[in-house]
């Protein structure tokens, strides 16, 4: 009996060993369909990715979807790298919907938003398929209706009610691929499904879509931050999905130095929806205005708070707070705060050079010449530089640079460094109304956007103030219909809710 136990207990170890051994490239094989697509384009797939520079298999893919283009892209990356390479392009063999997610079953919609493959099926009706983890938690808070539908598959064949079909011989290359990945090693595999290319041309062709769907229009300028991380960096998303269904985006695109450690969990983009009917105007990817349309708000609405931690007496004319500190010295006031920002960006893309301000005195005072260790000596309206420190790019260089320019600064040197822009209605995100003077005032054009239909132009402003504090974005206290957005055509007088500004006001770096 003993030797029988033996036996027995060996044997049993070996099935095991061997079922522990078994990859799920081996598992899946065991199936004809999956055999027979290794058959027919396992030698072909070795030569597409080595002729694109990644090995086979890969190490991570990516799915990438788009639905106005029916296109979908396949990318993939070697351990040793960090960005994706574009493998290949598989059109759609069918399609059905319309732009815009899928928020109840049976809307013949294909999803739009970041998911990833939760199943295989080589027995599919559509010869292979795979499953995308249709519906997540964005669909789950944002769809009004109980049942959201689901079995959204990336299949063979060239039919469709809301599934992605890319025709056999495409689903074979994908598959595999997948299967492949997936045995070396990638537990997920991501898919990405955009309305379309969201570039300036892209967004343009959706925003037909927009004009009478505020929800659409929050979730498509949420998504876009996605796209735009994507196709800039060709880095995988990382990302959480909040309370409110909002895609919160870890990966780095728009660098805010204070908070370059820190994921930023609310943008002024995500918080502030532009106005019914209007679309948040398109601005160039690591642009000071799609920077300042991204820059992060403290959550909620606090109170403003003064440089001493104190809170400002006038409470009621702010809409949001930018997460940005205010320093614990009564320096950065309103001038002071607007090239606080134009700094930061600055800094955000590496443009040290391009960093300079005007003082009082008329001087100019170039961040280059701080970071070279040379530091100004004020004497009157003489300004002269001594070498006294090493040379040192860090941002708490920056921070002292901005400090003597707070200090040296203000709204009348500002108002004279700056180019007028001699028609109001050629208006750009980061432009400034101005009025320089001893005390004068300044806010900054942050966010706007455009009733496509009759080309009608809605901005919002954020400002500090004094004393010095925190930035924030303005209310429209005097067009509730608005609020917090500001008209284009407010005529010769723009009253804010402590200063009063003109149209020949309006400047720009």
């Amino acid at each position: 009996m003993r030797g029988v136990f033996i036996e027995f207990f060996v044997l049993t170890s070996l099935v095991a060993a061997i079922a522990f051994s078994q990859t799920f490239q081996d598992e899946q094989d065991r199936f004809p369909r999956v055999h027979q697509a290794r058959e027919n384009r396992g030698e072909y797939l070795d030569s597409l990715f080595n002729n694109k520079g990644v090995n086979y298999p890969p190490h991570k893919i990516v799915i990438v979807a788009y639905k106005n283009e029916q296109i979908l892209e396949l990318w993939a990356r070697d351990e040793t790298t960090t960005t994706f390479t574009l493998i290949k392009q598989y059109p759609f063999t069918a399609f059905s919907g319309t732009p815009g997610p899928k928020r109840k079953r049976g809307d013949l919609q294909i999803p739009e938003g970041l998911y990833h493959i939760s199943h295989f099926n080589p027995y599919s009706n559509f010869h292979l398929s795979m499953l995308v983890s249709y519906p997540n938690h964005a669909d789950d808070v944002l769809s009004p209706h109980a049942d959201l539908g689901g079995e959204i598959r990336i299949h063979g064949s060239c039919v469709t009610i809301g599934c992605i079909p890319i025709g056999d011989d495409a689903i074979e290359e994908l598959y595999i691929s997948c299967v492949d990945a997936k045995s070396n090693g990638q537990s997920r595999i991501p898919v990405y499904i955009f309305p379309g290319h969201m570039d300036y041309a892209g967004m343009l062709a959706l925003q037909s879509f927009l004009r009478s769907d505020q929800d659409l229009r929050s979730f498509w300028y949420n998504l876009k931050q996605g796209y735009d991380i994507f196709v800039t960096t060709h880095t995988a998303l990382d990302y959480t999905i909040n309370e409110y269904g909002v895609y919160v985006f870890a990966n780095i695109l728009y660098v805010y130095p204070w908070q370059a450690d820190s994921v930023i969990i609310d943008r002024l983009v995500n918080r502030i929806p532009s106005p019914d009917g209007f679309n948040r105007m398109l601005t160039p990817v690591l642009s000071f205005a799609s920077w300042l349309q991204h820059i992060p708000l403290k959550p909620g609405n606090p109170a403003i708070e003064l440089y001493d931690g104190s809170l400002k007496q006038y409470q009621e004319g702010h809409a949001a707070v930018i997460d940005i500190p205010v320093g614990t010295k009564d320096l950065q006031q309103c001038a002071d705060a607007i090239m606080r920002l134009y700094a930061e960006y600055l800094y955000s893309i590496n443009a040290n050079d391009k960093i300079r301000f005007h003082i009082t005195s008329g001087d100019t005072i170039a961040f280059r010449t701080w970071i070279n260790g040379y530091r100004p000596s004020v004497s009157g309206n003489i300004v002269s530089w001594h070498k006294t420190a090493p040379q040192d790019s860090t941002y708490h260089t920056l921070s002292k640079f901005l400090d003597f320019i707070y200090s040296y600064a203000g709204s009348h040197s500002l108002s004279q460094q700056l180019k007028l822009v001699s028609d109001v209605e050629t208006m750009q995100i980061g432009d400034i109304f101005i009025q320089g003077g001893f005390p004068g005032h300044a806010v900054i054009v942050v966010d706007m956007a455009e009733d496509p239909q009759t080309d009608r132009k809605t901005f919002l402003l954020a400002q500090s103030y004094m004393p010095a504090q925190d930035i924030h974005i303005l209310k429209n206290l005097n067009d509730p219909e608005f609020d917090p957005w500001y008209v284009l055509d407010f005529g010769d007088t723009l009253s804010t809710p402590e200063w009063t500004f003109y149209k020949n006001d309006l400047k720009r770096f």
